[in-house]
C-alpha cells in the first residue's frame, strides 16, 4: 500500500515538473503554446501522445521510470510539435511530412525523434541503440582498441608506435568524415554524477575535452524523476564517434586523478580538501600542456585549403546542433580556487606522464581521443 501511495505522490510531482519543463521549452525557443492538460498514462508501448480534442498531452509512466529524463524531454518535445501543428499551424489530425518537421525544428527535437505519429518503444530504442555510430566509425574504433592493447606492451618502442598509429587513425577518420553528412550525424552524451555542483577539476576536464577532442561541452541540469530532484550534468555534443571518445576520456581522467591521489595523499600535509584540489588541478594542467605540445608538433601550416574549409564547415554545423539543443546558452566565468603551489607543481609534472593506454576493458569499452604520439 505504501508503494502505491508513494507512486501516486511521485506522479503528482512529475506532472508539476512537466509543467515547468513545458514553460521552459516555450521560453527557450520563443514559442507561445498554451499549457496542455498533462496526464501520466499506463501504456507501455505508446510512450507519448497529443490529444487535440481534449488538449491533453500524455506521457507514459513506463517511459519516465525506464528511460533517462533527457529521453522523456525528447518525447515531450515531439508531442509539443504535434500540439504546435494543431493549435498554431491549424493542421487537423496527425500531421505528416514537411509541416511536422518544421514544428520539430522550431522545438529543437532531435532528428531520431521526428517520426510523425505517436512515440512508441521502438522509436526510443532505435534512437538510443548502437546503430548511431556509422559502420566506418565502428571499424575505426575497433582498430583503435587493438592498437591501444599493443600500446600497453612492455616493449617501449612497440608501445610508442602503437599509440602513434592509434592517434593518426583517429585524426584521419575525423578528417575523412568531415565532408559526409549522414543522417543523425550528431548526438550527445550526458555525464550525470548525481551531484548538486560541478567541481573545479571537472570543469578543467571539460576544457580539455573541448580543446582537443572535437566536442562541445555544456554544463546543464537534469531532473531525476525517481527522487524528485535535479542534479548538475556535463553534456558532450558532437559526432557520435567523437562523443564516445570524449566520454571515455572524461571517465578515464577522473578515475586516473583519484588513483594518483590515493597513491600520494599521505605525502601532503596541508588541508586535505585544498591539497586534493591543488593536486588534481596540477595533474590536469600538466596533461593539458602535454596535449598542447603534441598538437603544436603535429599542426601543418601547409594544410590543404579544402580540408581547412571542411573543418570550418564542420564547426558551423556543430554550433548549429548545439544551438538547437541549447538555444539560450550563456558563458559564465567563475573565480579561481585556492591551491598549494608545491602540490600543484608536483601535479603538473605527473600530469605530463598521463596517457590513455589504460582501462579500456570492461563491460562498456570506451576509446581514447587525441592520443599521445
Amino acid at each position: 500500500m505504501t508503494g502505491k501511495v508513494n507512486m501516486e505522490k511521485l506522479q503528482l510531482l512529475w506532472l508539476q515538473q512537466l509543467q515547468l519543463e513545458f514553460e521552459e521549452i516555450c521560453m527557450s525557443y520563443g514559442l507561445q503554446l498554451r499549457m496542455p492538460v498533462f496526464e501520466i498514462s499506463e501504456t507501455k508501448n505508446e510512450l507519448g501522445a497529443w490529444c487535440p480534442d481534449l488538449r491533453t498531452l500524455r506521457l507514459s509512466r513506463h517511459l519516465i521510470l525506464n528511460y533517462s529524463w533527457s529521453v522523456t524531454m525528447q518525447v515531450l518535445k515531439h508531442e509539443m510539435a504535434h500540439q504546435l501543428c494543431s493549435e498554431q499551424f491549424g493542421i487537423a489530425g496527425a500531421p505528416h511530412g514537411e509541416v511536422f518537421q518544421q514544428a520539430c525544428e522550431l522545438l529543437g527535437v532531435l532528428p531520431e525523434y521526428r517520426r510523425a505519429g505517436v512515440v512508441v518503444v521502438e522509436t526510443v530504442e532505435q534512437a538510443g541503440g548502437g546503430g548511431k555510430i556509422s559502420a566506418q566509425g565502428r571499424e575505426c574504433l575497433a582498430r583503435v582498441e587493438k592498437l591501444l592493447a599493443l600500446s600497453q606492451s612492455s616493449n617501449e618502442h612497440e608501445a610508442a608506435l602503437a599509440m602513434q598509429k592509434a592517434n593518426e587513425l583517429l585524426e584521419k577518420h575525423h578528417i575523412r568524415e568531415l565532408g559526409c553528412e549522414p543522417q543523425h550525424r550528431y548526438g550527445f552524451g550526458i555525464i550525470d554524477r548525481k551531484r548538486k555542483r560541478i567541481e573545479g577539476y571537472q570543469r578543467r576536464i571539460c576544457t580539455i575535452l573541448h580543446e582537443f577532442f572535437f566536442v562541445r561541452v555544456v554544463l546543464a541540469s537534469l531532473y531525476d524523476p525517481l527522487v524528485n530532484d535535479t542534479y548538475k550534468t556535463i553534456e558532450l555534443l558532437g559526432t557520435r564517434e567523437n562523443v564516445t571518445i570524449a566520454e571515455y576520456c572524461y571517465h578515464f581522467l577522473e578515475n586516473r586523478l583519484a588513483s594518483l591521489w590515493s597513491l600520494n595523499r599521505k605525502r601532503f600535509k596541508g588541508s586535505v580538501r585544498t591539497e586534493k584540489n591543488s593536486y588534481y588541478l596540477g595533474l590536469l594542467r600538466g596533461f593539458h600542456q602535454k596535449l598542447q605540445e603534441q598538437k603544436m608538433g603535429k599542426d601543418d601550416p601547409r594544410i590543404q585549403p579544402r580540408v581547412g574549409d571542411l573543418i570550418v564547415a564542420e564547426e558551423k554545423r556543430l554550433e548549429i546542433f548545439v544551438g538547437m539543443r541549447f538555444p539560450r546558452l550563456r558563458k559564465i566565468s567563475r573565480p579561481g580556487s585556492k591551491v598549494y603551489g608545491g602540490t600543484y607543481n608536483e601535479g603538473v609534472a605527473t600530469g605530463k606522464t598521463i596517457t590513455f593506454a589504460e582501462g579500456l576493458t570492461g563491460e562498456r569499452p570506451r576509446f581514447g581521443g587525441l592520443l599521445p604520439g
